[in-house]
Order: structure tokens, then C-alpha cells, then sequence
């Protein structure tokens, strides 16, 4: 029976070591800390639910066959799909409603910019491969787009900088659409005719009434024994029968090694045995994140908050990228007449942001959203707990296809080592489960 040894117990480690045992295979799962689910940590304070990382999950079928699987459907919650997302464009926040024709009834584009917008499928492909994603959709959906919609998704959902970013790596459906039908709008249109076969998707965003972290606390205990909290792997080197992993715990003999930590923990475990793809992983930038999470007294708003959250369009004189609404998305988040933000600051545009004290980025906070959002005057909301993420979320930059072919050169020659991460193939969670039941498969 095939012996695999997963060097991470965050999700991605965790899904795949769920899908091999499902399956019958001898597996064994190391994670150096003392808890699994790497950055998918939920924590109650006060009376208040803090997500310290990803907030919601989109529906996928793979995230739907897992939940099934673990018996978690039950305790599913879907934020409403009518939701509004706001986009903070110099001050004011200006509503998008789910779907394309919002950018057209939006006062966040000039009518110059709506008519720009509406030129899309005439608009000439591009022969740039390394073109930024700002440049892409600059060029596709006009500067406005890119600036005022484009610029502020980058920063506030990959805590990037749109004139890095990979176009292609980032975002390669819409690429694809680009290469193959000449058009954005062509392709979405022939994608949604295509559809998926199967049972329909929740349309709503997906947690759990204990927070998000109620998904890798179920797989842990399923796989029980075979996780190994508290194990560090230091070593990694090619046996005449697979694998040899040195660990805190003594050494492994395994078949396979799935190595599922962060990108630059990879590197380091890489660098003796492949140096051509350790130095390709340390080369992927994560930029420094700070998560704070803020209670407001219900009657600080102007009026209720109803929405998703906000995300800012970039600006010298904000530090703030965006905010989830956290208690306008679930019941159970906030105690009775209390609200709970959290927000983010740091990210690939302004790393010494997530270095600031707590004091500073309160204040910061505090004055932004008061802002953005119009609370009363009074005082500053109240810091719950401040998370900083020294490497947070891998930016798909400039090169990072030449950097992900080197990973697979590595695969190639040495069987047996499979390389995971939110690196590869997208950031999300639903691209990591589908990643994590991919490579062994």
C-alpha cells in the first residue's frame, strides 16, 4: 500500500490527506504547530466571532462533496446573495450590485467610462503575455474600470497591486476568454451557456455557524492519528524506496511526499534537494498583512449597514484596503447592538502598514472608516484583537509562469514529491480544495 507523508497541515495538506485516506492509502500528516488549519483560524471574544483569515468561502462543487462527505452540510450558512459590495472611491461609497450590469448603472464610472466599458467586445486582443492585470483591463474595459473596480479588488482581495500582477497568472479565465473568443463579454457569454452539469450551487457565500474554521477542525478529526500536530519536518532528501523526511520526531520513510506548507517554508525544505525550484518558490513575493477587527456600537451608523463590506480605491492618503461587515454576513457574529468590521491593512501596495503599532493602526482605522461609513462622532471603535500575517497571500507577479514550470520540472524528476499551495492555481479557498484533490488523483 502506497505510503504518503503531507508536510503542512493548513487546508491544503488537509483536504489532500482527507481525499487519500478516503481512498484507503496509508497517510500521515505533519504539522509543526499545535493546531491545524494554517491561516483558517476562528477565535470568539467578548461575545464576538473574529475570523483571523479568510472570512467566506464561494461555493464550489468540490467545497459541496467535501461538506457532504464530512457530514458539515448541516451547519452551512449562505449570506445572501443580494448583498451589496461597495467600492470607496475618494470618500464615498458607491454600491455594486452581484453582476455586469452594475458597472453601467453604477455613479462610480463617468459616462465617458460606461461608454468606454461598452466597446469591450470590439477591442483588439493583446500579444503581451507578461501584461499586468492593470494594463489588461485598462486595455479590455477601460482605464476607469481599471482603476476604480479593478485597482481596489487587487489590493482589498489579494492585498496586491494591480500594475504587478500577472494578468495571466492571476486572472486566467478572463485571459482565456481574451485568447479564444476575442472578448470578455464573449466568453462569459459562452461559459454561461456552457454551464456546469449537476446539481445547482448555493449562490449565497459560505460559513458555518462557528466561524470557518469548523472545515479543517472536521477533516483533523477524521484523519485522527494519522495527523501529527506539534511534528516539524527539518529535511527532505530522494530514498532508493521513495521518500526520507527528517522531522523533530524522528526520521519517515514514506513512497510520496506532498509538501503543502507556505511558499517560503517550501523553499527552505526544497533548497538541498531541487535548488532551481526552491529558488523559484522563495522568489513568489508575500507581502506583510495586519487583519483588525473593530466593534462599533450599532447606533454609531448613520443608518443600518447592510452589505458585504467595502474595498478602497487605492490613494496616497489611505491605508485602509477594505472591510468585511462581518455581523451584516452571518448571525452569531456580534453580540446584541454591537457591529463587528474587520479590516485590513499592509499588502503589497503598503507593507509598513501592517508593522504599525496597534495604537496607529486603530487610529488609522478609526479615521477611515469614520470616513467611509459616516459614524457619529465620539470616539474610536474598539479594537477587539489585531492579527499580523508576516507573509500572507502569494502575489502571482510578473515571471510567475516560469516559476511555477520550474515546480513542475522538479516533479518531473523526482517521482513521488508534489508541491501544494495557494501559490499554484489560485488563492481562494475553493481553488485550494480543488487543488488539494487534484494532484494525487
Amino acid at each position: 500500500m502506497t505510503r504518503t507523508t503531507v508536510v503542512g497541515g493548513g487546508l491544503s495538506g488537509l483536504v489532500a490527506a482527507f481525499s487519500l485516506a478516503r481512498r484507503g492509502e496509508t497517510v500521515r500528516v505533519l504539522e509543526a504547530s499545535p493546531r491545524a488549519g494554517g491561516v483558517v483560524r476562528t477565535e470568539r471574544e467578548e461575545g464576538f466571532l473574529l475570523e483571523l483569515g479568510p472570512n467566506t468561502v464561494r461555493p464550489t462543487a468540490e467545497i459541496r462533496d467535501l461538506l457532504g462527505a464530512l457530514g458539515l452540510a448541516p451547519s452551512a450558512l449562505f449570506a445572501s446573495p443580494r448583498l451589496p459590495r461597495y467600492i470607496d472611491f475618494a470618500g464615498r461609497l458607491h454600491a455594486l450590485a452581484p453582476g455586469p450590469a452594475a458597472l453601467l448603472t453604477t455613479r462610480l464610472l463617468t459616462w465617458p467610462g460606461k461608454l468606454r466599458l461598452l466597446r469591450e467586445p470590439f477591442v483588439a486582443r493583446g500579444a503581451d503575455s507578461g501584461e499586468s492585470a492593470a494594463a489588461f483591463f485598462a486595455r479590455r474595459l477601460g482605464p476607469e474600470v481599471a482603476e476604480r473596480v479593478v485597482a481596489p479588488f487587487v489590493s482589498g482581495i489579494w492585498a496586491g497591486d494591480a500594475e504587478a500582477l500577472s494578468a495571466a497568472a492571476a486572472f486566467p479565465v478572463l485571459t482565456s476568454w481574451e485568447r479564444d473568443r476575442g472578448s470578455l463579454l464573449r466568453g462569459a457569454l459562452a461559459a454561461r451557456k456552457r454551464g456546469r452539469p449537476g446539481e445547482p450551487l448555493p449562490r449565497g457565500l459560505l460559513s458555518f455557524r462557528e466561524g470557518l474554521e469548523t472545515l479543517p477542525r472536521a477533516i483533523a478529526e477524521r484523519l485522527g492519528a494519522s495527523l501529527s500536530l506539534g511534528v516539524a519536518a527539518t529535511a527532505l532528501s530522494p530514498a532508493a524506496d521513495g521518500w526520507r523526511i527528517e522531522t523533530s520526531a524522528g526520521p519517515i520513510a514514506s513512497d510520496r511526499v506532498v509538501v503543502a506548507t507556505s511558499a517560503s517554508a517550501a523553499a527552505t525544505l526544497l533548497e538541498p534537494v531541487d535548488r532551481e525550484a526552491s529558488r523559484a518558490l522563495a522568489e513568489i513575493p508575500q507581502p506583510p498583512l495586519a487583519v483588525l477587527h473593530l466593534a462599533y456600537p450599532a447606533a454609531s451608523f448613520p443608518a443600518p449597514l447592510e452589505g458585504f463590506g467595502h474595498l478602497v480605491v487605492p490613494a496616497k492618503d489611505r491605508r485602509i484596503l477594505g472591510a468585511v461587515w462581518s455581523s451584516c454576513l452571518f448571525p452569531g457574529r456580534a453580540p446584541e447592538g454591537q457591529v463587528l468590521l474587520t479590516a485590513f491593512a499592509g499588502g503589497a501596495r503598503d507593507p509598513d502598514a501592517a508593522g504599525l503599532s496597534d495604537g496607529d493602526l486603530l487610529e488609522i482605522a478609526g479615521r477611515e472608516l469614520a470616513a467611509s461609513l459616516g459614524t457619529k462622532p465620539g470616539g474610536l471603535p474598539r479594537l477587539l484583537r489585531v492579527t499580523r500575517h508576516a507573509r500572507a497571500i502569494p502575489q502571482y507577479t510578473a515571471g510567475h509562469a516560469a516559476r511555477l514550470e520550474a515546480l513542475a520540472r522538479a516533479e518531473r524528476r523526482l517521482p513521488g514529491l508534489h508541491l501544494l499551495g495557494n501559490y499554484r492555481g489560485g488563492i481562494s479557498v475553493g481553488d485550494v480544495v480543488r487543488n488539494a484533490l487534484a494532484p494525487l488523483a
